[in-house]
């Protein structure tokens, strides 16, 4: 009965110390097994910038002050010349008055009328014909001394400017008495008229 005792105690304690082992090992499996590992997300979050105002500087005005001084002007001594008892006094004549107009006589004489030795003809442009132009030009002539027209100008235009040269060539070309005044020739303003009518035989 001792013997066997004895072995029933001996292999209890085996079987006990195999049994804590064995829990032993479990819990360190346990401990030891990789655990899931779960993805973070992580967002960066920025700061509000604090805003800086800017404080204005303080500039103060000055009034500028000017004092504007007036220049100095030079004293200018002039000396006093005596009268000199050598002195020649010189009388100053008046001008001579100029010739009136009616004095002068190369100035012409407006007349109403003249005399012709030789009496203007107009020729009439054939475009102006063609073109049905007509009208009357009224011509300013200086006549001279031998009955010569020296000068024509237009006084009053027909409005059409074939019209007024061929009235032009027409009193150049003619021939006048001088304008007599008191026995003697003289120089002389007269109006001449020359009509250019489609109605009339021209030439």
């Amino acid at each position: 009965m001792g013997a066997s005792l004895r072995k029933v105690v001996v292999f209890g304690t085996i079987v006990t110390v195999h049994g804590i082992v064995v829990v032993g090992l479990l819990h360190l499996e346990r401990e030891s097994a990789p655990v899931a590992q779960e993805r973070i997300a992580v967002r960066m979050i920025s700061l509000p910038q604090e805003r800086r105002v800017a404080t204005p500087i303080e500039v103060k005005t000055i009034a500028p002050t000017i004092s504007l001084q007036p220049p100095e002007v030079p004293v200018i001594d002039i000396p006093i010349v005596e009268e000199s008892h050598r002195a020649i006094t010189i009388s100053v004549q008046a001008a001579a008055p100029l010739p009136s107009v009616a004095e002068n006589d190369n100035m012409p004489t407006l007349i109403s009328n003249v005399e012709y030795v030789r009496l203007p003809k107009p020729r009439y442009p054939p475009q102006s014909r063609k073109l049905r132009e007509q009208g009357l030009v009224m011509l300013r002539v200086m006549i001279d001394e031998q009955g010569i027209a020296r000068s024509i100008e237009i006084e009053n235009s027909s409005g059409y400017s074939r019209l007024d040269h061929a009235a032009c060539e027409a009193v150049s070309r003619a021939a006048f008495k001088p304008y007599v005044e008191d026995g003697a020739p003289r120089r002389a303003l007269v109006l001449i008229p020359i009509e250019f009518s489609l109605n009339r035989n021209s030439a």
